[in-house]
């Protein structure tokens, strides 16, 4: 492998001998911006802590049990940045639990679903050192369940809420792993909660949580220091000026969660459905993106596809929700601080929102415009592929059912997208085919 890359290395400098070739990157710039972040993968178990939860029994009569703690396995995938200093990452539930449901319930529910955080560092992460770190993450508090003897046409409702816990724990760093263990505050220790279509009761949550992690972390551009590394690249980016590819197409895709918000903001559901009032939309959907890189003008024009479901059940009402949005979007990006790229743009979209509420079904199809911002990791103008990380905004995005509103203007988080420019490859390729 490494004669291979010397070959191509002498190839493409034969085909530039001619001519002078500008030296755009430098060793001392590629050793800052390689080491800026690194992307990581793997998983964790968080543990959440008891709690207590009013009830109804067949009977009618209001009474009040403990649960135990909740043990869930989780993926997670993420980047550390800032050399060290910071990890923003990505966790995802699998679909196992471990929990003690009480004798009283015949069915139960109390998890967390997606969650997005951040974590500080103030000793960054180096092999062989014990770091402490302090942050915040975004997570879906979710809790339900059914009495034992009752009945539903649609199952219990099952409460959502979007929380903020703060975190605290240690990282010890390999030279491939992380090992992490944390713990969780939440502010949130209580939810009301329907116990029937007419009354409410209240459930109570210990506000600690644990997990223990391991992700592997991997730096792929760390070869890009070595002196010959440095000479291609700057080669490569010469073939690219020469041929008119440092502006490209791009195709993207990747998984984008959209952030949950309270549907007791719906006037909708608080007038027609207020036992579900406390649940959230929200969701895991794809992020397709296509369009062109503009280098000079450093900035992108494109159009991208998302999809989301969500649904909120309980009792006698079975609602469904679903948006399907195509938008044209335009992101200059603001700087590029050693491979950091943040971009900040408008787009214009056609949204199709829908809800079928108990077999009610309501539709629109309308303009909205919203707001798109984040960053690339992007080392060098050279890349075949990049990652990039996606934020978008609708605000005030909402269905007209019967003289009522249901929003759909959450927050929309695309962590990673995988980007491929189209064209340079085969630059690439041509040259290396020429003696």
């Amino acid at each position: 492998m490494r004669f291979v890359t010397v070959l191509v290395f002498f190839l493409l400098a034969y085909q530039l001998t001619a001519q002078p070739v500008d030296t755009v990157y430098t060793t001392t710039y590629l050793k800052k911006s390689t080491s800026f972040a690194w992307t990581t993968f793997g998983a964790d178990v968080l543990t959440l802590g008891s709690g207590r939860a009013d009830y109804q029994t067949p009977e009618g009569d209001r009474r009040t049990t403990d649960f135990g703690a909740t043990a869930m396995p989780r993926l997670t995938i993420g980047g550390v940045h800032f050399w060290g200093h910071a990890d923003f990452y990505v966790s995802f539930p699998l679909p196992v639990r471990v929990s003690a449901r009480p004798s009283v319930f015949s069915a139960m529910q109390y998890r967390q679903g997606v969650e997005t955080g951040a974590r500080i560092y103030p000793f960054r992460l180096r092999p062989g050192r014990l770091s402490p770190y302090a942050g915040v993450s975004f997570r879906l508090l979710s809790y339900g369940h059914q009495t034992a003897g009752t009945d539903y046409a649609y199952k219990y409702p099952e409460v959502q809420r979007m929380i903020v816990p703060v975190q605290a724990g240690l990282t010890y760093t390999t030279s491939k792993y992380l090992f992490t263990a944390g713990v969780h505050y939440q502010t949130t220790r209580q939810l009301p909660y329907a116990i029937s279509p007419t009354a409410f009761g209240t459930t109570s949550f210990n506000p600690v949580s644990v997990n223990i992690g391991l992700v592997r972390y991997i730096d792929s551009d760390r070869n890009l220091t070595e002196a010959k590394a440095v000479d291609q690249l700057n080669i490569k980016h010469e073939l690219l000026k020469r041929n008119r590819r440092l502006s490209a197409w791009y195709a993207g895709f990747g998984p984008s969660a959209a952030l949950p918000r309270p549907l007791s903001r719906s006037s909708y559901m608080e007038r027609y459905r207020p036992y579900l009032k406390g649940e959230t939309l929200g969701g895991i959907m794809p992020d397709l993106a296509a369009g062109r890189y503009f280098h000079k003008a450093d900035l992108n024009v494109g159009v991208s596809y998302r999809t989301m479901g969500a649904r909120s059940d309980g009792f006698d009402a079975n609602v469904r929700f679903r948006r399907h949005s195509v938008a044209l979007e335009a992101y200059k990006y603001l700087f590029n601080y050693l491979g950091f790229a943040p971009y900040v743009g408008p787009t214009l979209s056609i949204e199709r929102l829908s809800m079928n509420d108990t077999g009610q079904r309501f539709l629109e199809t309308k303009p909205a415009v919203g707001l798109i911002f984040g960053w690339d990791i992007r080392v060098t103008s050279t890349e075949v592929n990049l990652l990039r990380t996606n934020l978008r905004w609708v605000p005030n995005l909402h269905l007209n059912a019967n003289g009522e509103r249901v929003l759909f203007d959450n927050i929309e988080f695309n962590f990673i997208q995988y980007v491929h420019y189209f064209g340079r490859k085969a630059v690439y390729r041509q040259h290396r085919a020429r003696p």
